[in-house]
């Protein structure tokens, strides 16, 4: 007994610093379940709206977008065209951030251009916009899918204002 006993003790004592030094946010899981607020939208893109289309995220709510899978095609009359779709995203009140996605073109038809994206990206507010680069587009259709899921936003978890510094005490005027 007096052998199991300091076994017993020994594998504490080994473990029990492993216990302590676990950071608790390693073990925590989200109570959110990307399956049960999984969003996925299409946005088409074509060059008649060379405007930001706005993506509805539903209020009290961050969009967590995963993957962008783009397919589309684009045509010009000089010499190359590079299609570009653009993401504006906000967090909070926070300004917005421009994500530039450029598909390779297909080759076998160089004017068909494919890519997904596997990405993370943080979405109040989302907006997608065509953009190009090279020559200026004749023709050029896009589907835009948005692959993701939604998280509820409590007070504590939106985007608060910046933090004013503390003042650092003066050494001359001890209280």
């Amino acid at each position: 007994m007096k052998i199991n006993r300091i076994v017993l003790d020994l594998t504490l004592a080994l473990l029990a610093p492993l216990a302590v030094l676990t950071p608790a946010s390693l073990l925590a899981q989200s109570s959110t379940s990307p399956a049960l607020n999984a969003f996925q939208v299409t946005v088409p893109i074509d060059i008649t709206n060379f405007t930001f289309t706005t993506v509805t995220i539903p209020a009290g709510q961050r969009l967590v977008i995963q993957d962008i899978s783009l397919s589309g095609a684009a045509q010009t009359n000089g010499p190359y065209v590079q299609p570009i779709i653009l993401f504006s995203s906000t967090l909070g009140t926070d300004a917005a951030n421009l994500r530039y996605f450029g598909p390779s073109p297909s080759a076998t038809d160089p004017g068909q251009y494919y890519a997904d994206y596997p990405t993370t990206l943080y979405a109040d507010t989302l907006s997608v916009s065509p953009g190009f680069a090279g020559y200026t587009p004749t023709f050029m259709s896009f589907n835009v899918v948005i692959t993701g899921y939604l998280v509820d936003l409590t007070p504590s978890q939106s985007c608060p204002a910046p933090a004013q510094p503390k003042a650092l005490p003066n050494p001359a005027f001890p209280k």
